[in-house]
């Protein structure tokens, strides 16, 4: 799990100085060791979080035998023992890294072959010097992260967008489109980034670029079919599932410093932790992040897994310090994302690594086994559309409009997803969504050219699937997974150099869940039923069967306390209002709103408030990372 960065052509490298300074913009994601090389027209630099082999034998740039090819990985390859295997009788090895087997599993059977190959998550880069090809690939999943700018002089990547914007003397500028999509879903969605002419390259893609002739090409490399559907009893798909499952988890223990778990108390982490208990020999070391408020705390929960299973469960409670912290958490993502977990996750990170290097963590079970009530109600809807006529469903839409909880919760979500077609129930309705014609600027307005809608809208199109339901797990395994859960993740264990594992992420899970009926998955219209009734087997049924709480902050309740005239003093700011982005009088409006409690903005004030906090880092230059919000009042 490390830090990578390189370039390959412009007319002339920077210097060594010039590059060391913007490797090290991410020296948190590898305290371990540093290396920068070049070969041709090719610089790569690197930092190191030791994980695999110890030794300097791990060092990278890692380079072949005759110093013609150049790797860079950032990741973990969970069967690199079996591929290692199939390559030492034709290879040479210096190491026992998966690194080193990437770079000998190119030069025996090629890239294309080598990436069909690999299983596990990364970001990798190799330059080959023999024939002037320079190709990248991010992971399945999107665990890792990949930035990039592609000009006409030559390419420049990294593992953060701050550190590839530092390889330009040029100032970027703000993507009036990207920021339309933050501003719509809270994040900026892969490929687009915040900035024009970086790129974020999106999951399962690869890059070729032929060095020779300027030849530039991203296309995708793996996608997940689910028209393959095949009928089996539920008992072995249960059986298939732990097996899968079990698998998964034990090629995640594999590590030489030491290893643990998030455990929240839910259903995901609850299994992971409990297979990891049965697969290892010593006890597991877990981690959770608790609140005072017993309304979010689910210690008693985690607690519970633990003593079944005999773990070393580590309590801390959140005691978040925005005023000190926030900008700093702001910064590591490089681009504005104003999912409100981002604070506890950063937290719970650091508490973390105060007892380890590697952490397995529950994410995916959501999105591979319909834990969402997105892929439920898309089921129900899909039925209920050919029940009812549609002047009649877009009655009943307005009926319900507006209920947003209570008793009636779950029939307006049905009423209002129903009330249209598929396509369109599956875009997020958030943050500024509703709110573009009235809450832009006219000149943001002006600038834009489309809607972010088509994000979403071109998943759903391209699915392979059987369903609605089907085209529900695609999409929020495709856009919100990689765009916002999986950035949160890497950046906040990163942040602390920690690396985060998820086997219910591995790809032959997905890949065997994907072939599984929409009427098993989804059973009686329960979320995650399946993944349930795998649990039962290791899990309480206390901890399985009982409402979720989430991991996330009061933002709203926050921004009119302690954060209060923070807002004041960013959102409401003459610079925040003088950007252009947002009209001034509804900007007003929402503070005023929200501080009276006469409306709740906090969606809406929390997206432009770490927006501005990005801004004042990344464009003016006026706030710094480890600067306290109380400069902001000065």
């Amino acid at each position: 799990m490390c830090g990578i960065i390189g370039q390959v052509g412009y007319d002339g490298l920077p210097d060594t100085e010039g590059f060391e300074a913007a490797r090290d913009l991410m020296t948190h994601r590898g305290p371990d060791d540093a290396g920068i090389d070049r070969i041709g027209p090719a610089c790569f630099a690197f930092r190191r979080l030791s994980i695999i082999d110890l030794s300097a034998d791990g060092h990278q740039p890692m380079m072949s035998t005759d110093g013609s090819v150049m790797l860079l990985f950032n990741g973990e390859i969970y069967n690199y023992v079996e591929l290692r295997q199939r390559l030492v009788a034709r290879r040479q090895f210096r190491s026992h890294t998966d690194s080193e087997v990437i770079l000998n599993g190119y030069l025996e059977w090629g890239w294309e072959k080598m990436l069909s190959l690999i299983n596990g998550m990364f970001g990798i880069a190799i330059w080959d010097n023999n024939t002037g090809m320079f190709y990248a690939a991010r992971d399945r999943v999107g665990k890792k992260p990949f930035f990039f700018r592609r000009t006409a002089d030559g390419l420049a990547f990294s593992s953060t967008l701050n550190a590839v914007v530092a390889l330009s003397p040029d100032k970027p500028e703000v993507d009036a489109s990207a920021l339309d999509a933050y501003l719509v879903y809270q994040a900026v969605p892969s490929p687009e980034t915040i900035f024009k002419g970086y790129d974020q390259l999106a999951p399962a893609h690869q890059i070729t670029f032929d060095w020779n002739n300027n030849s530039f090409e991203t296309s995708r490399y793996w996608d997940v079919d689910y028209s393959n559907k095949i009928v089996r009893s539920e008992k072995q798909i249960l059986d298939d599932m732990d097996t899968l499952i079990r698998t998964a988890v034990r090629e995640r223990l594999m590590s030489d410093v030491p290893l643990g778990a998030f455990l929240s108390g839910g259903v995901d982490s609850s299994l992971v932790v409990s297979l990891m208990a049965q697969e290892d020999t010593s006890p597991v070391e877990a981690v959770i992040m608790g609140f005072e408020d017993p309304a979010f705390d689910e210690r008693p929960y985690a607690r519970q897994v633990a003593e079944k299973w005999g773990v070393r469960l580590h309590e801390h409670v959140l005691e978040p310090n925005a005023i000190e912290d926030l900008p700093q958490i702001v910064w590591h993502y490089g681009q504005p994302v104003a999912d409100v977990s981002i604070v506890p996750t950063y937290y719970v990170a650091q508490a973390a690594r105060e007892h380890v290097t590697v952490v397995l963590n529950g994410d995916g079970g959501d999105e591979v086994f319909g834990g969402y009530a997105r892929p439920v109600v898309a089921r129900a809807a899909q039925n209920y559309r050919r029940v009812f006529p549609a002047v009649a469903r877009r009655a009943i839409a307005q009926t319900f409009k507006g209920v947003k909880s209570g008793p009636l919760k779950k029939l307006a979500m049905l009423a209002a997803a129903g009330g249209g077609s598929a396509e369109e129930s599956f875009v997020y309705d958030r943050a500024f969504r509703p709110f573009r014609d009235s809450g832009y600027s006219d000149q943001l307005i002006a600038q834009l050219n489309g809607n972010p809608d088509r994000f979403y809208r071109d998943v759903w199109r391209s699915a392979a699937a059987t369903d609605d339901t089907d085209r529900a797990l695609y999409g929020d395994l495709t856009t919100y997974l990689p765009d916002q859960l999986l950035a949160k993740m890497d950046v906040s264990t990163m942040a602390h150099s920690l690396e985060a594992r998820a086997p219910l992420l591995d790809m032959r899970l997905i890949e065997y869940a994907a072939t599984i009926p929409t009427k098993q998955r989804i059973k009686q219209y329960r979320t995650k039923h399946l993944l349930k009734k795998l649990a039962e087997r290791y899990v309480p049924r206390e901890v399985l069967y009982r409402r979720k709480k989430g991991f996330v902050m009061p933002a709203a309740d926050w921004l009119r306390g302690e954060l209060s005239p923070f807002l004041k003093a960013t959102v409401g700011s003459s610079p925040f209002l003088d950007r252009g982005w947002i009209d001034p009088d509804f900007t007003r409006m929402m503070i005023d709103e929200h501080l009276s409690a006469k409306t709740n903005w906090g969606e809406q004030l929390w997206t432009l408030f770490v927006l501005e906090l990005w801004a004042r880092m990344m464009i003016d230059g006026t706030l710094g990372p480890a600067d306290s919000l109380e400069g902001l009042l000065q």
